[in-house]
């Protein structure tokens, strides 16, 4: 029997999947993290029509009780689907992850009734929920249809871990130990920012707060008009700490008459978001963070943005980014070096590494060790 063992990241920037078949030889996947309800029909529309082929995490479809999704790349492009941030992530990432096996059971011809050990984090404040995750996916897995296809597999095992638990398992030096030690582990992402507190080995605290890159998004696009919060957030992250214009320049108007002026208008917008976002976020560090604190191992890409102000803010403890794993990541994924996607990637890398590492069965585990 075959057997498909995959990690996942269900975030706001991307749906992250590191995964293996039966040798280990861990495989990367990316989508879009959009999701959207539509009628069979315009699926079937957009099939009868499409011309090329594209590969199948990006024209993914499912469908699941009567109920069909698009998700991914063609969620956003062709049914212009919303990220819903407002709602809980647990909720969308039940069809991320049956359009995820989908899409790699084509690419890798994996048949029906094969296993599946499933691990994905989830933030803190939905940690709670794992059990009913656990129970509908496997419900989930059991018998849908991707892209028309019936699909049936059978959850093995299935680990769940708090946002940060993955660089907790795997960011740390190998053989250090945390049993006399107060470690913080924070994670920066789009849309949440969490925070695990492990006190002597064992977690005494966690944390999530909607804080996430796309808190800064939204008070530039208020100071703006006419921006694409997709466009934005890819030219801020080109613009860099200093904000160069040329990155910007895409954003602005055609009309030369204006678009000094615009780029002008984006990057006040741009300095100000940030000064804003920033105030709320180290305010809400500083109240979650003890100050006794031994280590602090941060991750996610809103982290590397505020990489100085963070270093500043945490300057009397030592300060964890995970180095190690990152050049594993780009070392091992040519792609991910090319668009600095490795700062988004450690948490789920280390949850892969800590799923292929576990020998539970089917059961929900908490990882506050490293190894």
């Amino acid at each position: 029997m075959s057997l498909l063992k995959l990690a996942v990241d269900p975030g706001g920037s991307f749906l992250k999947c590191f995964y293996t078949l039966e040798s280990f030889k861990p495989e990367l996947i990316l989508m879009e993290p959009e999701v959207a309800t539509v009628p069979l029909e315009s699926l079937e529309t957009y099939e009868q029509s499409r011309i090329g082929n594209s590969s199948p995490e990006n024209s993914a479809w499912i469908e699941y009780q009567n109920s069909f999704q698009a998700v991914g790349f063609l969620a956003r492009k062709r049914f212009n689907a919303d990220l819903q941030l407002q709602r809980r992530k647990f909720e969308l990432a039940l069809p991320k992850v049956l359009a995820m096996v989908g899409a790699i059971s084509n690419k890798h011809d994996l048949p029906n009734n094969s296993s599946i050990q499933l691990g994905i984090v989830l933030p803190w404040g939905e940690y709670q929920d794992r059990a009913l995750f656990q129970d509908l996916i496997t419900k989930a897995l059991a018998d849908y249809k991707f892209k028309g296809q019936p699909k049936s597999f059978q959850l093995d095992t299935f680990v769940c871990l708090p946002e940060g638990g993955g660089i907790l398992t795997r960011g740390r030096a190998p053989g250090s130990s945390i049993k006399d030690q107060t470690i913080a582990v924070i994670m920066l992402g789009y849309r949440d920012t969490s925070i695990l507190v492990i006190e002597r080995g064992e977690m005494s605290k966690g944390k999530t707060e909607p804080l996430g890159f796309s808190k800064m998004i939204e008070s530039v696009m208020s100071q703006t008009s006419g921006l694409n919060p997709h466009q934005l957030t890819a030219a801020i992250c080109k613009a860099g700490r200093n904000i160069n214009t040329k990155a910007l320049e895409e954003l602005a108007m055609v009309d030369v008459a204006y678009k000094e002026h615009e780029i002008t208008t984006i990057k006040n917008a741009i300095t100000n978001g940030r000064k804003e976002y920033w105030m709320m976020l180290s305010n809400w560090l500083k109240l979650q963070v003890p100050r006794d604190i031994d280590e602090v191992i941060i991750g996610g890409g809103t982290a590397h943005y505020f990489r100085s102000q963070l270093n500043n803010l945490f300057s009397t403890t030592k300060v964890n980014w995970c180095d190690h794993l990152e050049t594993q990541i780009t070392d091992n994924f040519s792609q991910v070096a090319a668009k600095s996607l490795h700062y988004r990637l450690t948490d789920v890398y280390g949850l892969f590494f800590y799923l292929c590492g576990s020998t539970l069965k089917t059961k929900v585990q908490v990882g506050t060790a490293n190894g």
